[in-house]
């Protein structure tokens, strides 16, 4: 008996370990349980040519509470049950007169709102973009950021600073590096800029293209319907193999370079501001390009012209491609640079699709399953594209 107890009384603390390990994963996974509250506030400083901009991303509790303690909105008082509605003007004047950007030695930056966006869909957010203009005659290395939004009139907050864009110092959107935490016992952080990164900003530009690519379905179903009709002669409404391998190479070299030609040219002159930005008609033209080109591999519609459509189409294409380059705010010679490197990637990514599917289409062409493939292929294309049309002409 005494043994038994003590066995008992061994399993005990055992099966109560197992329980308190089990309760806690548990409420972890439901996240009832955190060591600390996440910072809510976000600060992104991006270097661009000509100024800083400074994007905020502010938590609308938090935003709402600052603006009734500094006066910006009435109090509702005590035992509120919804925050105030948040004006614009009053959101621009509160992070003006709380946020400040100057060199070392004191010398301001004029700051000026140029974007606000109220909270959407689940994240009850705001986002404030406010750009401030390097004083003339200067050129500084570092800049000191003294913020006090949120986190002077609300404790405890605290506020995350990236720096998500320095062409020189080799950083490029999407990959932000971490300068520190605001708080309200550390309210000024330095900026300090990097030179040698320009080489590493253009390797970042060549694998944006790529994935610009990659992740562009529109793109890829335009490229891939091109290569539907390589090395086949239109006989009336049908399409027949031609013979010899000529034919292939000839079509696979003038489409894609037609492609290449027309997209490089509007990329440039659309990164330069050359041509508008691309907006909802644009995409709207890249989806009837998908279509036209689909249909085409269906039944043969402009026979022997479709390195001119693959061009025509392909400025177009450009334009769009152009967004990820016009957003980075850069000077002419760096715009250049980097439409070029940007370039170079699409390039890559579109010889790999070629390498990829052109041998698979021309293995299947002799067999009987080969016109079935094109016309799978061609008819799905031309169903996504026709949604894509439907989806960007009424959203």
């Amino acid at each position: 008996m005494h043994h038994r107890c003590e066995s008992g009384g061994e399993r005990t603390p055992s099966r109560l370990l197992w329980f308190l390990f089990a309760f806690l994963v548990l409420a972890l996974s439901a996240g009832v349980l955190s060591a600390h509250p996440m910072p809510d506030s976000q600060v992104s400083v991006r270097i661009q040519a000509h100024h800083w901009r400074v994007h905020l991303v502010l938590p609308n509790d938090r935003l709402a509470m600052a603006l009734i303690a500094t006066g910006g909105v009435p109090d509702p008082g005590p035992g509120f049950t919804a925050y105030p509605a948040l004006p614009h003007p009053a959101i621009a004047h509160y992070v003006v007169h709380n946020m400040h950007l100057h060199t070392p030695n004191g010398a301001d930056w004029p700051l000026r709102v140029v974007g606000i966006a109220g909270p959407a869909g689940p994240r009850l957010e705001w986002t404030v973009d406010v750009d401030a203009t390097v004083p003339l005659g200067l050129d500084p290395r570092t800049a000191v950021l003294d913020y006090d939004v949120i986190i002077r009139h609300v404790i405890p907050d605290a506020a995350i600073v990236a720096l998500d864009q320095d062409w020189g110092g080799g950083v490029l959107p999407g990959e932000p590096v971490l300068l520190g935490k605001l708080s309200e016992d550390q309210r000024s952080i330095a900026i300090a800029r990097h030179d040698g990164g320009s080489w590493q900003a253009l390797g970042g530009m060549v694998v944006l293209g790529l994935w610009h690519i990659l992740e562009g379905a529109d793109h890829i179903a335009f490229l891939l319907t091109l290569l539907l009709t390589v090395g086949l002669v239109a006989q009336g409404q049908r399409w027949a193999v031609a013979p010899g391998r000529r034919r292939v190479l000839h079509d696979v070299l003038w489409r894609v370079s037609a492609f290449t030609a027309g997209h490089t040219l509007s990329l440039l002159a659309t990164s330069l501001g050359l041509l508008p930005q691309a907006g909802r008609t644009i995409e709207v033209l890249i989806a009837l390009s998908v279509a036209i080109s689909a249909a085409h591999a269906l039944v043969p519609l402009f026979p022997r012209r479709e390195a001119w459509i693959a061009g025509g189409f392909g400025l177009v294409h450009g334009m769009a491609f152009a967004t990820a380059i016009r957003d980075l705010g850069l000077s002419t010679g760096q715009t250049v640079a980097a439409t070029l490197a940007f370039n170079l990637g699409i390039e890559l990514a579109q010889l790999g699709i070629v390498a990829i599917a052109l041998p698979t289409l021309l293995l299947l062409r002799p067999t009987a399953a080969g016109p079935w493939v094109r016309h799978a292929l061609g008819a799905g294309a031309l169903v996504l594209a026709l949604v894509w049309m439907a989806q960007r002409i009424t959203i």
